[in-house]
């Protein structure tokens, strides 16, 4: 299962982003497969917020425009929103105490839980992903070597 960070998302709908071209091209590419896409609820919370944002994102987007398209993304058989449960929270708190980090790192952390309790794969531009054992990454945005 693919589980998408929200800085991939992000990039790949804000044109001004340098990673605009190769996010959108994954994206795209991943909406039309037929892997498992697993979405977590703090992802689309994100994506709304930044993409909503007046001085982050160059040209924000209306609530309805973010609606729009993540109502898209799950006309797709393959893309499922990811639910927590309390075996999530345990995964979570003990990754935070692994790195004995909290702040910035629990977005992250949150995400890392769901991926582990999903068997998934966290997509990410993201290094802190990194920190936390047993989640697995990758990141479609460096060059593949052929």
């Amino acid at each position: 299962m693919i589980i998408p960070d929200a800085n991939l998302l992000i990039y790949a709908y804000d044109s001004k982003s340098i990673h605009h071209l190769k996010s959108k091209q994954w994206w795209e590419e991943t909406l039309s497969g037929e892997t498992l896409v697993g979405i977590p609820l703090i992802v689309i919370m994100a994506f709304t917020r930044l993409m909503t944002h007046p001085t982050i994102a160059t040209r924000p987007l209306t609530i309805s425009q973010v609606r729009k398209r993540i109502r898209v993304w799950f006309e797709r058989p393959q893309i499922r929103l990811l639910s927590t449960s309390p075996q999530t929270l345990e995964i979570f708190f003990d990754l935070l105490e692994s790195t004995e980090l909290g702040g910035n790192l629990t977005t992250d952390a949150m995400i890392a839980a769901l991926a582990i309790e999903y068997s998934g794969i966290v997509y990410t531009n993201d290094h802190d992903f990194s920190r936390f054992q047993g989640v697995r990454c990758k990141n479609p945005l460096v060059e593949r070597k052929k």
